[in-house]
Order: C-alpha cells, then sequence, then structure tokens
C-alpha cells in the first residue's frame, strides 16, 4: 500500500528474530512481519517511558531522602511541634 509516511529498512537480526517470535505469540492474528515490528516498537517505547518516569522518580525521591534533615526548620524543631500541634484542631 503507498504511503507518505517515511519508511525504514530492517535487518533481521537474531536478536529481531527472537523478538518477531515473542510478537509472535503475543499477537497471533497478526500475519505481517512490518506490523509485529510497528507493535514491537510502540511496545518498546511505552514501556521506556514508563521505565524513565520511574527512574526519575526513584531519583528525585531519593534525593529528597538524603536530603531530609540538612536544612533546619526556622525556629526549630520546637516551632516545627507547635504548628504540627495546631493541624489537629
Amino acid at each position: 500500500m503507498t504511503t507518505t509516511l517515511p519508511r525504514h529498512m530492517v535487518t533481521e537480526s537474531p536478536a529481531l528474530t527472537a523478538a518477531l517470535a515473542v510478537a509472535r505469540s503475543v499477537w497471533p492474528d497478526e500475519p505481517r512481519t512490518s506490523r509485529l515490528i510497528a507493535r514491537l516498537a510502540a511496545a518498546g517505547a511505552e514501556g521506556l517511558a514508563e521505565h524513565h518516569t520511574d527512574a526519575a522518580f526513584s531519583a528525585r525521591l531519593a534525593q529528597a531522602e538524603s536530603d531530609a534533615g540538612l536544612f533546619p526548620y526556622p525556629g526549630g524543631l520546637a516551632r516545627l511541634a507547635e504548628l504540627r500541634a495546631e493541624w489537629d484542631d
């Protein structure tokens, strides 16, 4: 089918052959290898995006935890305790 979208040639390496075998088991109703490759790319991108987001969040959380307590609370801990006591009201 003709298209105006860019096309890409991919050599079927052993890694791609293995990935296609997995794709065929996940999407057995898809007979076209080109569509399987497109679905693999989309699924891989989704997984990378989730990993990147999770990794970035984990890094920020680790940094916040390592920084906890480095900066004294203005007015000292007694003032902080007073403010927290007001929250219960």
